[in-house]
């Protein structure tokens, strides 16, 4: 699977359904000020101008154009950053003491200003400015609020700082962390050394120094972590020389020196950082955490009618609202975002853009079918993929879901869906098929043992709904609102909670499918 395929398929989603995108511009919004700040964007990220997020949020500005360094600087905190590099530094400016943070991404030189990654910085101007912020990347607008936070409780800040008029030694401390993109080395130096050169050569990494004392025991006492096995160090011609064994899975390293912290930072990556196309922010997007949960129809728009009068659009609420309680208590790993909680209207598109907006992983559309005679014998669940209608049946039932878009303000968005367009889209949509198919598979199998509604089996058609979720997605017909049996089933807590639990148990093992063949896809 290609990682680009969520940005071919978005745009052939904004080019049928005529949506606006925002401009380059950041917009910062705090109380009744709202402010715009020039934002470029470099390989799918918004980098944002540092001096000009400084001017609107009141805080004070400091280039250094030689070291191609930047501060934020509030009244208790203050924040660097540095060109082509992926490290901030959070700064208590009472104390002294700091803390470093690593992005995905560096952060960029452009006309003499530092340009950081927004969506990555967010939290570190949070804990600088002691304002809660909130940043969303569907309109590239950043909030500020007004409530407190904490600094002191969300940082752990380093050791107290160390006298060094009695500190013996050059490199005098030296400590291994876990980063969620690789593993770091922090040496911590008593003056302004020369920045050690390095090379890795047989899965081991040298990192060369010239002219400087170590505390040879610091270095022993550190223990294997993260891509660091083992770690030693050996003087070459009288200068001393690291080598650090690394197990597989890196790809590059860095070495940063900052002279103004004391502080010598080696940085193991991870091999997902081959590039910044290909980096920890590709795969936060790719990572199963999110699941979107589409309640068919609401509010002005009741769906089908049962009998009794039964309305569709309660009974894909209720069965939702189920299946979002049972992920929310089982699995707090996974995020539950509903594309209605209410008996709401939402039109077809709006709800792939709330899946995409909020980076779903998976999509799935609960519905109810329904015959125009009632009662009915016809009965039974069944699971549709987004292609084509090759039955009668299917294309009838499309066509009765998709005509919620009479009730739209604006109808005429979706003309551009005509047979030709159609094909176009299910091709873009056909790097998610694989697994929408697993997962549809999945469900059905897990329908057939555990839910008291016969399946149908696996259909295709051509939702609507469907087409505007750019990840993996199905669309469920629960049951036959015209068929005594489906209703008093569907309509009950009971037949409710054994349909969400399929769903639920489907869900997992799908996971464990994605990640083991994305991990591998990746990896490869």
């Amino acid at each position: 699977m290609k990682l680009n395929i969520k940005f071919i398929f978005y745009a052939i989603f904004l080019i049928l359904f005529q949506v606006n995108v925002s401009g380059s511009d950041l917009i910062l919004k705090w109380g009744n000020k709202t402010s715009k700040i020039n934002s470029v964007n470099i390989r799918g990220a918004e980098y944002v101008s540092t001096k000009e997020l400084s001017k609107a949020l009141n805080a004070n500005y400091y280039f250094n154009s030689n070291r191609k360094k930047s501060e934020i600087k509030f009244k208790n905190y203050k924040l660097k950053f540095t060109a082509n590099n992926q490290f901030v530094i959070l700064t208590n400016k009472k104390s002294s003491k700091h803390q470093i943070f690593q992005f995905p991404l560096a952060a960029r030189l452009r006309n003499n200003d530092i340009y950081i990654p927004i969506k990555y910085s967010v939290k570190y101007l949070e804990y600088a400015s002691e304002l809660q912020s909130t940043y969303s990347a569907s309109n590239n607008s950043l909030v500020i609020l007004s409530q407190k936070v904490e600094t002191k409780e969300l940082i752990k800040w380093n050791e107290t700082l160390v006298d060094l008029a009695s500190v013996k030694y050059d490199v005098f401390s030296a400590k291994i962390e876990n980063k969620s993109n690789g593993t770091l080395l922090r040496l911590s130096t008593k003056r302004k050394i020369r920045k050690p050169a390095s090379s890795i050569s047989n899965n081991t990494l040298y990192v060369f120094f010239s002219d400087v004392t170590f505390n040879i025991n610091e270095i022993n006492k550190l223990k294997s972590k993260g891509f660091i096995t083992s770690i030693k160090i050996k003087h070459v011609n009288g200068n001393p020389q690291l080598e650090l064994k690394l197990k597989p899975g890196y790809d590059k390293h860095e070495v940063f020196y900052d002279d103004e912290i004391g502080e010598i930072l080696v940085s193991i990556h991870n091999k997902y950082l081959k590039n910044e196309s290909n980096s920890v922010e590709e795969l936060e997007k790719w990572k199963f955490d999110v699941i979107v949960i589409d309640p068919g129809h609401g509010g002005k728009d009741p769906g089908a009618i049962g009998l009794n009068g039964v309305k569709e659009k309660d009974i894909n609420l209720a069965i939702a609202k189920e299946l979002g309680s049972i992920i929310e208590k089982s699995d707090k790993s996974i995020k539950v975002v509903y594309t209605r909680e209410t008996d709401k209207f939402v039109e077809l598109f709006k709800r792939g853009k709330i899946a995409n907006d909020h980076e779903g992983n998976l999509f799935v559309s609960i519905h109810c079918n329904s015959t125009p005679k009632k009662p009915s014998s016809a009965n039974g669940f069944e699971v549709y993929l987004l292609r084509p209608g090759r039955t009668k049946e299917a294309i009838d039932i499309a066509e009765f879901e998709n005509s919620v878009i009479r009730l739209e303000d604006d109808p005429s968005r979706y003309k551009k869906l005509n047979d030709e367009n159609f094909i176009l889209v299910s091709m873009a949509h056909a790097s998610y098929m694989r697994y929408s198919e697993s997962f549809a598979d999945m469900l059905n199998t897990e329908w057939i043992k555990n839910v008291g509604i016969p399946s149908r089996g696996i259909k295709q058609a051509g939702f609507y709904v469907l087409v505007g979720a750019s990840m993996p997605g199905i669309l469920i017909e629960s049951g036959f609102l015209s068929n005594k049996n489906d209703i008093k089933y569907l309509n009950s807590k009971n037949g409710q909670k054994e349909i969400a639990k399929s769903i639920f148990a489907a869900i997992l093992k799908y996971r464990n499918y994605y990640e083991s063949t994305l991990n591998t896809e990746l990896t490869n």
